[in-house]
């Protein structure tokens, strides 16, 4: 038997090449980055939890409901989705048919069935439908302009739309850069010198009229552009392209009709420039706007609406332009702290200042040489003409207790079956105390409005709008710190617009054209009230609450920090003329900068809560149980003590998009979307509800019914996709023309803003809808509006910026507001106890939930959780479990009770909403886990044993070399 030594037997794995060093490392580097990758992700995983299981629409409950038991609090109107979707596309169109505006018409329009028609502009073929950001809309979704126009029976020159939406206009717009800066948007209209001799030449067979289309937009997080860019003109003045275009067409057409496909409200002196025939304002567009336009431009809708802005021949000459944009506090180092902007104007917006200003020069107290009144106004707000006309009489006022009420008999006198808008004014004494106490009195604002159904030719109809008494109030903010009732005259008129009105009352007041009026009015449409003393204590009081009304918003005042400051006022035109304050750039008190800060102590005094024990009143309670209990019920302290101060916590800290479900008292979670103008999926996933025309078309339509029937069909579309709240209605102010989101607020006025927020609201809380009426307050422009330091006046905030959200809850019974992200002087306004507690609560009477803007990411610092709470925010748009997480040194009995206190506003909305479907108290709320969670978990286990295995074999491997070796 013969032997060999070890060094001489051959291997086994002689045919293997021994694994190098080197690549076992990267083995185990690439394994080590998986791990990692595995830990990062699984992270971020549990802090995203809600904003993943929204994106995807993944649930993370479910239902057990109980026999027996009535399950479904809201419910639809409809059996069918067919039915349904018909009825929210009527709505959507609806809208455009009823705001659709009418401002010149030399009787070219309507146009003739079949007109073969010429459309001009690139904005035919890549229209305006709502605007950016939160009111975007999908335009794959949406009915296209050429659609509509082929719909109403047009025929359409097919060479010319080719040239915008595939030729050379399509090219043009693609590779032209934004000629109005960073930030702002672009108008990019097509030069005249690329239309081509066929596409001049195709003119001659499609010369029933000439459309042109132009349009603008706006959008969140940047204002447009008021000063001139490349092309010399700012964004609402007409660009030197679309002059062009307007001439080529008037040089080849004898009608020529243009057609604003606009929110904001642009300088239209060029319809006086050129022969134009017609010109119709259709705004944004919305998903179904585009068959609304043609059925106008043919007459099948004879255009009913009226606009809700002034329309001056100088868009840069309101007295608010003096103070819009950035300006800087110079001596601030805070955190989204160091901006500011003064609304010098005061109560001076839009027609309010126009109109007042007019009346001052007609009854002397002002220079006709300072103002004159026909070269500042083209279009007044209320402005609205129609195919057919009206004729009114038979004017009445009646009082009756704490209200008006005005008649007008209007009759078709025209040849077209139309709707009319009868709009009433009312214009309160400008007295020596006002002047000495410093309050400001518009000529007149509006007081009630209504529409009439459809009028065929000789029908006519009696139109009764109350008027609230309350509405004469004023407040007073240097004299008695509350509303006050004026001695004096007082006036209500019935007019076609405010101009008209401002001239009914001074012809009642004896003054005509011979004064300088622009036309002699109607006295007999103006009626007189006189009030003998003045009264300091009836609106003194809430007449909701019982609560005193006093000054709240002090800090917010620029007299407060600057007494030589003086607002806008009509005692002195000229002398108190805006300029931007402090050249833009304002050495702040040391006291106002010290107040932009989050104050390093806020705890108050407070007895601890009690958390996860059930109280022995009232048994163990679950959430459905209290399905329309009053919200001052104890029933709310014993359910909520059935909770965890941790899962409380949670509810309050992290509702982004959604809520949390409370599992120890069978709250469930909640979906919420933003989309003013119908549920969106652009930001966090999931479906689209309906689009719909933005707020200042249906503001135009004049018709709170038609409001109303929107909010219905939002809460439709919360039934139909599970969507149980909704960010919206946008309650803001037109301050400007160059307001960014002014397509997504209604108007420049607080009393339309207001009623038709109302309406909104009710409709779609009528379906269970949680509302979030937004920006909660003093959000007006989109430059610096995270963290800004609005400046206003106590009057000009309550009388003009307050207003829209003071009737969204008075009338409309809103259970949802959202804190804006802008400052109401050195406070954030979610952070501001006067605006959250004692005015929406203590004097509006508010029950429901007040939620953050934005607040998912730390560069919000100042949307401190704890100085939130106490001031009456409830809930925080945050998505990211670990923000806003206390250390537990900080978590005192006052913030565990300002918890609590948040807990129950949120509770009441939810279980007031329709997220209690499937619910009653003997049904059973359980979690479960989203796919895409056990998708993870898959993840993580199939990769981490491959991991596992590869770093196991390569290991061996290792070890069997070296012993090898």
């Amino acid at each position: 038997m013969s032997t060999v030594n070890a060094a001489q037997r051959p291997s086994r794995r002689a045919g293997k090449k021994p694994l190098r060093l080197w690549a076992a490392v990267v083995v185990y580097i690439v394994a080590a980055v998986l791990v990692v990758a595995l830990v990062v992700g699984n992270y971020f995983a549990s802090r995203y939890f809600d904003l993943i299981s929204l994106y995807l629409g993944q649930q993370t409950q479910t239902v057990v409901e109980a026999e027996g038991e009535e399950t479904q609090h809201y419910v639809s109107d409809f059996d069918s989705d067919a039915d349904r979707q018909a009825y929210l596309e009527q709505v959507s169109t609806d809208i455009s048919r009823e705001g659709i505006t009418l401002l010149e018409n030399d009787g070219a329009l309507p146009l003739a069935a079949g007109a073969r028609i010429s459309v001009l502009g690139q904005d035919a073929v890549d229209p305006v439908y709502g605007g950016g950001g939160a009111g975007s809309i999908d335009p794959s979704l949406a009915v296209t302009l050429g659609e509509g126009l082929d719909q109403a029976g047009f025929e359409v020159n097919p060479v010319l739309w080719d040239f915008y939406e595939s030729g050379p206009g399509a090219d043009f717009r693609k590779t032209t850069p934004d000629v109005y800066g960073e930030g702002a948007y672009a108008v990019n209209e097509v030069p005249r010198a690329l239309y081509t001799d066929d596409v001049v030449g195709s003119f001659g067979d499609y010369a029933d009229a000439a459309v042109v289309v132009i349009g603008r937009s706006g959008g969140e997080t940047a204002d447009l552009a008021s000063t001139s860019g490349e092309s010399g003109v700012a964004y609402l003045q007409l660009d030197p392209d679309e002059r062009d275009m307007i001439e080529l067409a008037t040089e080849n057409f004898d009608d020529v009709i243009v057609v604003l496909n606009t929110s904001n409200p642009l300088e239209l002196g060029f319809l006086e420039e050129y022969p134009i025939s017609a010109a119709v304002w259709v705004g944004s567009l919305g998903q179904h706007g585009a068959t609304a336009v043609g059925e106008a431009l043919s007459g099948v809708v004879n255009p009913s609406g009226a606009l809700v802005d002034t329309y001056a021949y100088d868009s840069l000459g309101a007295p608010a332009m003096a103070n819009l944009g950035s300006y800087a506090i110079t001596n601030s180092d805070v955190p989204m702290g160091d901006t500011y902007l003064a609304y010098a104007e005061g109560i001076y917006v839009g027609y309010a200042y126009y109109e007042t200003r007019y009346e001052d020069v007609v009854l002397g107290a002002e220079s006709a040489d300072a103002f004159d009144y026909a070269s500042e106004v083209q279009y007044p707000f209320g402005h609205g003409d129609s195919y057919t006309t009206f004729a009114w009489s038979g004017y009445s006022v009646e009082e009756h207790g704490d209200a008006f009420t005005v008649g007008v008999d209007v009759v078709n006198t025209g040849e077209t079956a139309g709707k009319d808008i009868v709009q009433v004014y009312l214009q309160s004494p400008y007295t020596d105390y006002d002047r000495e106490h410093r309050i400001e009195k518009a000529a007149v604002e509006l007081a009630g409005y209504a529409k009439t159904g459809l009028l065929e030719p000789g029908e006519s109809a009696t139109v009764q709008i109350e008027v609230p008494r309350e509405l004469m109030k004023a407040y007073d903010a240097y004299g008695a710190g509350t509303y006050i009732l004026d001695a004096g005259d007082y006036y209500l008129t019935a007019a076609d617009d405010a101009h008209a009105a401002a001239d009914n009352i001074l012809a009642a007041k004896g003054r005509s054209t011979a004064d300088g009026m622009t036309s002699d009015g109607d006295a007999d449409f103006a009626h007189r009230m006189t009030v003998e003393d003045l009264d300091v204590s009836t609106y003194a009081v809430s007449a909701e609450t019982g609560a005193a009304i006093t000054n709240q918003f002090e800090s917010s005042d620029v007299r407060t920090w600057d007494d030589s400051f003086s607002y806008l006022s009509r005692s002195d035109w000229t002398g108190t003329w805006p300029t931007t304050y402090q050249d833009g750039s304002w050495e702040a008190p040391e006291a106002f900068v010290g107040a932009l800060a989050i104050p390093d102590s806020q705890d108050g005094e407070a007895e601890a809560p009690v958390f996860g024990t059930v109280a022995p009143a009232y048994g163990e309670l679950n959430a459905a149980m209290l399905i329309g209990e009053e919200y001052d019920s104890p029933v709310w302290d014993a359910l909520l003590q059935q909770a965890s101060l941790d899962e409380l916590d949670q509810l309050v800290r992290i509702g982004g998009y959604a809520t949390r479900g409370v599992d120890s008292i069978q709250l469930p979670a909640t979906v919420l979307k933003d989309g003013p103008a119908g549920f969106s999926a652009t930001l966090t996933g999931g479906d689209n509800g309906m689009a719909y025309p933005p707020a200042i078309v249906l503001a135009s339509s004049w018709n709170d019914e038609l409001a109303r029937e929107m909010g219905l069909a939002i809460g439709e579309d919360s039934l139909s996709l599970g969507y149980a709240g909704w960010y919206a209605p946008s309650m803001n102010i037109h301050r400007t023309p160059y307001s960014g989101r002014n397509f997504e607020y209604f108007s420049e006025d607080g009393f339309i803003s207001g009623k038709m927020g109302a309406a909104m609201v009710d409709g779609a809380q009528d379906k269970g809808v949680i509302v979030f009426t937004k920006h909660f307050a003093v959000n007006d422009q989109e430059t610096n509006r995270i963290g800004g330091a609005m400046l206003a006046s106590e009057q000009a905030v309550r009388e003009l910026y307050l207003l829209p959200f003071e009737l969204t809850v008075r009338e409309g019974g809103a259970r949802g507001m959202m804190a804006s992200m802008n400052r109401l002087g050195p406070l954030w306004t979610g952070a501001h106890p006067g605006l959250v507690t004692e005015t929406l609560r203590g004097e509006w009477g508010f029950q429901g939930v007040v939620e953050t803007d934005q607040a998912s990411f730390d560069v919000f610092v100042y949307e401190d959780l704890r100085q939130g709470l106490a001031a009456g925010t409830d809930l925080w748009l945050n998505t990211d479990a670990a923000l806003w997480k206390l250390p537990d040194d900080q978590v005192t009995p006052a913030v565990q009770a300002d918890i609590v206190r948040a807990a129950h506003n949120v509770a009441y909305a939810v279980v007031n909403s329709n997220a209690m479907n499937g619910l009653s108290a003997g049904g059973e709320l359980v979690s479960v886990t989203p796919l895409w969670m056990w998708g993870l978990i898959a993840v993580d286990v199939v990769v981490g044993l491959a991991i596992a295995l590869i770093v196991f074999l390569v290991t061996r491997r290792l070890i069997r070399q070296r012993r090898e070796a």
